[in-house]
């Protein structure tokens, strides 16, 4: 019926501190995504995260090989094994909460990054690509990124500022997203992205009722090319004009307003 679909995550759009663009087709080696969200949920947002930035690789994506939910020692187990990187995590992190921190094996013993315990979605893309998606702490507007790329030892990484009143103003450049996608009858990312990340996230799902089970995703093998959406993304501008300190605006409460 020649009608365009768009999908996906607000949070790809929101500003990233310190800003960060991957160079045009560069070798990323391993990634790391981190929230602060419940099972599932959120973990769809930081696959979509972790996707926004690795689909712009070189080559392109060409999709996933396995997944595998990681709890408890299992997690730790594969850290040590080197099937992901707890530097490249702490990189991801400092970028939220500044570099002088301990690293991510120390803060998760201390409050408030203990509680709950942390997990992880170990996935490997199908040309080689290393990547995980943490859950670290309780904290909803958690959404950290880091990577490392051939030829540069040193880790790339961002924190996606969602701006005042939690991660109520993404949806002002979803809105905007949206609005494009009408305008110009197509959407403005690719929908791949999120029949990737969905897919990804129902074998995290299933290797999770399997007991962390390592999971062959033939099924994954799905390749596209990224697109540019800059343009739509918050580059920090919205907020000199919602600040910090202006008061959030009442919202629809489902149901009429409770006491």
């Amino acid at each position: 019926m020649k009608i365009p679909f768009m999908a996906g995550s607000s949070v790809p759009l929101a500003q990233r501190r310190p800003p960060l663009e991957l160079p045009p087709k560069v070798q990323v080696l391993e990634a790391v995504s981190i929230h602060g969200g419940p099972f599932e949920g959120y973990d769809f947002h930081g696959l979509e995260v972790l996707q926004s930035l690795a689909e712009f690789r070189a080559g392109g994506e060409t999709g996933v090989s396995s997944v595998q939910m990681l709890n408890g020692a299992a997690l730790w187990k594969a850290a040590d094994d080197g099937l992901w990187s707890p530097k490249l995590a702490d990189a991801a992190m400092a970028a939220e909460l500044g570099s002088r921190q301990p690293t991510l094996r120390e803060l998760i013993q201390r409050p408030p990054f203990n509680t709950p315990a942390p997990w992880g979605i170990l996935i490997r893309y199908r040309d080689g690509l290393r990547a995980i998606v943490l859950k670290i702490g309780e904290k909803h507007t958690r959404w950290n990124f880091a990577c490392r790329l051939a030829g540069n030892p040193e880790p790339q990484a961002t924190s996606f500022y969602v701006g005042p009143w939690q991660n109520r103003n993404l949806f002002k450049a979803l809105a905007h997203a949206i609005q494009t996608h009408f305008n110009e009858r197509q959407a403005p990312y690719p929908l791949e992205r999120t029949f990737l990340t969905t897919g990804i996230l129902e074998s995290a799902v299933e290797s999770r009722y399997q007991s962390g089970k390592s999971l062959e995703t033939p099924h994954l093998q799905i390749a596209y090319q990224p697109r540019d959406f800059r343009a739509l993304r918050e580059m920090g501008a919205s907020w000199t004009i919602i600040t910090e300190g202006m008061p959030e605006p009442a919202g629809i409460h489902p149901g009429g307003r409770r006491p």
